[in-house]
């Protein structure tokens, strides 16, 4: 009875359920006796989910309206429209973005964000381009829409962002494709913890531009985690500024999340916020987004909207957010070079991590038994193609040390 297209959907998700593996061992063995680095949300050095105190005073302050009414607008309230332009695009977003349209859509969480995108901008049997190491929803996003994906290496043979085979896969599909869409994840990628340098993006965007002159670029950015990277105010500043005076046949859309930087990933609260020199191609993102919105959710959290706009737009609340956010990037900073110290002691490879939550070790061969037998230890990571995905956002210290080192000794008998 199912439609044609639906008939082959299966879902076979790595993360929960090597999650459900982990929760059950620590039942049988005691939590002490187990890693568990497969949980992708901040925990404290005694193990407890994270919760901001400055998010949760604000969100405890909602009136009981706030929080179970519908949003006023499927596509979200003013206020939180505005919060979304400012953290993404800066406080002196007008002005820095003179001469410039902008849009932004409340969606369920960042995953919401991208699939709105990916639905409306990629036709049917086109394929988007995306990295070999990835956050695997992406693909079924692609492939829900009636697509598929293409991929590139991301690292070359330094580490460093593959450059010259991002260019191969960017101009090897705009020969046979209508339009092209990309998905970059920066910074703190998931899984490997990268980050693109300035010049990097530069190098990207050179190729985006050029190849605008053949069809049509859309320009995902998944910015999930960019409040935990260490980035100061003026190095966001020449970050964002990269984006500013893009040709009009390149959209760039912001996937915007408040779980990770509020550490709010029950409310599901995100955003896309589509930049543009276009005009028209923003009244088109709009009236398609907006679409897609009524067709699918229809409305988000109203209180989350309204718990992040009223930290936002208040200066004393917003800043008492950021310093406080501020200690768990350095938590996660000590956590990762506790385990980078001892992987490169011990010889372990990892994948060039530069900050964020996840670290990712390559495995070149018999990753099925290598799986086997970090589980049979009480180690358990998420499984990627031919890598293992470590959690430092959920991980303490006293388990990071000395993990490296058994992961090592695990690797190197099979």
């Amino acid at each position: 009875m199912l439609a044609r297209e639906s008939k082959n959907k299966r879902i076979n998700d790595k993360v929960f359920s090597v999650v459900a593996k982990a929760k059950s061992a620590a039942e049988k063995y005691g939590e002490d006796k187990v890693i568990n680095a497969t949980i992708g949300s901040l925990h404290d050095e005694d193990g407890t989910i994270v919760t901001l105190d400055s998010v949760m005073k604000a969100y405890r302050g909602l009136s009981l309206g706030e929080i179970v009414n519908y949003a006023p607008s499927i596509t979200g309230t003013e206020e939180y429209k505005e919060s979304v332009k400012r953290v993404v695009l800066g406080e002196k977003y007008r002005e820095n973005f003179e001469n410039h349209f902008m849009e932004v859509i409340a969606t369920p969480g960042g995953s919401g964000a991208i699939s709105n995108s990916i639905k409306n901008y990629l036709n049917k049997g086109e394929k988007i381009l995306l990295p070999d190491l990835m956050w695997e929803p992406y693909k079924l996003m692609a492939e829900e829409a009636g697509g598929g994906y293409e991929t590139y290496k991301l690292f070359n043979e330094e580490g460093n962002f593959n450059l010259e085979n991002f260019r191969q896969g960017v101009f090897s599909l705009i020969e046979v494709q209508e339009t092209l869409m990309i998905m970059i994840n920066d910074p703190c990628q998931n899984p490997t913890g990268y980050k693109l340098s300035i010049e990097e993006w530069k190098g990207i965007l050179d190729i985006l531009k050029s190849a605008s002159e053949k069809k049509g670029i859309i320009l995902l950015n998944d910015i999930a985690y960019i409040d935990f990277d260490d980035r100061t105010e003026e190095e966001m500043e020449e970050y964002r500024s990269l984006f500013k005076d893009l040709p009009e046949n390149l959209l760039t859309i912001f996937q915007f999340s408040i779980s990770k930087s509020f550490t709010s990933y029950g409310l599901r609260v995100g955003a896309q916020l589509a930049l543009s020199t276009s005009r028209k191609v923003i009244e088109d993102f709009t009236r398609a987004s907006s679409y897609s919105c009524r067709a699918s959710w229809s409305n988000v959290s109203r209180g989350g909207m309204k718990m992040f706009s009223d930290i936002v737009l208040n200066e004393k609340k917003f800043n008492s957010l950021k310093k406080e956010r501020m200690e768990y990037v350095k938590l996660l900073k000590e956590r990762a070079e506790i385990f980078l110290t001892e992987a490169k002691t011990v010889g372990l490879k990892t994948y060039n991590y530069v900050s964020g939550f996840f670290i990712t070790i390559p495995v070149e061969r018999d990753i099925e038994k290598v799986v086997e037998e970090l589980e049979k230890n009480h180690i358990y990571t998420v499984v990627l193609e031919n890598a293992i995905r470590i959690a430092v956002c959920s991980v303490p210290k006293m388990k990071i040390h000395g993990m490296a080192e058994r992961i090592k000794s695990i690797t190197a008998s099979i």
